[in-house]
């Protein structure tokens, strides 16, 4: 299952990152409006954001 997931972000990362790609090269013909690139540069910013703090996290309790 987690594998699964995995696959299933990386996918619609990839996704969102070829979609930016094509808004760039596009520019004022793009089909896409701010709200869309604003939700597709959130998700691959989102996804860099989850990947460091992985790496980086420190858990701790407090009582």
């Amino acid at each position: 299952m987690e594998f699964t997931n995995l696959f299933m972000n990386n996918s619609s990362i990839k996704s969102a990152k070829y979609k930016l790609s094509q808004h760039r090269v596009q520019g004022e013909n793009s089909t896409l409006n701010i709200f869309q690139v604003a939700k597709l540069m959130d998700t691959v910013r989102n996804a860099n954001d989850d990947n460091h703090s992985e790496s980086t996290s420190i858990f701790f309790s407090l009582n």
